[in-house]
């Protein structure tokens, strides 16, 4: 991974294994656009990403099929699974995090976490202002991050842990391949950091996966890793995309995962937590 000016990261890799009795995954997802959406013109110029049925709704009802998170929720409360959002507290519109006020109490109350979708971190008083905002909403303490477009400098890191975040979820050592160092933990400063092993933008756009397809290679992927000794992989599956074809699998994809019965499913905090354990005695 390297930062905006070209040189690497220092990142330390974890220093204990993590327990050996169950294959972990975190599942996350991020909270990309405004509640509104981005409008319908938008929309319509990415037409061949929807049904047929999705774009009458848009032009006759002004439906978003961007707002995903109802949808998500149903889907893993099906299968009795909880996630991480992470949401950005001001939108490329201008539009605050305040929008989501609803959503956000619905998805505290029932058992997801809220994390922190951060905009810019090139300051602790830019990301204590960020942090207030969402803790403001969630109505306590917010301990989870990731950079939005993953936008990770050299002080990204020391930031974000003196601004009170525990762990963040920002890295990606290579987005066209599924590459082993996307997965388990670092610390970085104190800060735990989760990498992404599987984004669902990533596996569409670079290794050209289908909704008929990216099931069964998630799977079949998680299956070498966790073979080849890796006990964690974090998976993010942005709401706006579980509308779209290809992103629509995300239900199929949960109903195999949950048949599995080796697998524990964490939020990003159960995860934090189980590392903090291991590490901090």
């Amino acid at each position: 991974m390297t930062n905006k000016e070209g040189g690497y990261l220092n990142l330390g890799s974890h220093s204990m294994p993590l327990p050996d009795s169950k294959r972990l995954l975190i599942i996350t997802h991020d909270v990309d656009w405004p509640r509104q959406g981005p409008g319908t013109s938008h929309i319509l110029a990415r037409q061949t990403r929807f049904s047929s049925d999705i774009l009458r709704k848009v032009t006759e009802e002004g439906y978003n099929p961007y707002y995903g998170i109802p949808t998500i929720m149903e889907i893993e409360a099906r299968f009795n699974l909880r996630s991480t959002f992470f949401f950005r507290p001001q939108y490329d519109d201008g539009s605050p995090i305040q929008q989501y006020a609803d959503t956000i109490t619905t998805l505290v109350k029932k058992g997801w976490e809220v994390g922190l979708h951060s905009n810019q971190t090139a300051t602790i008083e830019a990301i204590l202002s960020e942090k207030m905002a969402l803790e403001t909403i969630v109505g306590g303490p917010v301990y989870g991050s990731r950079v939005h477009y993953l936008n990770v400098s050299a002080n990204t890191f020391l930031n974000l842990a003196n601004a009170g975040i525990k762990y963040d979820s920002s890295l990606t050592y290579d987005k066209e391949k599924i590459d082993p160092r996307n997965t388990g933990y670092r610390v970085e400063r104190g800060l735990v950091v989760f990498p992404i092993t599987f984004m669902d933008t990533y596996l569409f756009t670079y290794l050209g996966l289908t909704e008929n397809t990216i099931t069964d290679f998630i799977i079949n992927t998680m299956e070498r890793l966790y073979t080849s000794g890796v006990r964690l992989i974090t998976l993010l599956w942005h709401d706006n995309s579980i509308m779209m074809k290809g992103g629509r699998a995300y239900s199929a994809l949960n109903e195999n995962l949950a048949s599995r019965l080796d697998i524990s499913f964490l939020k990003g905090i159960e995860a934090f937590e189980l590392v903090h354990k291991q590490i901090i005695r």
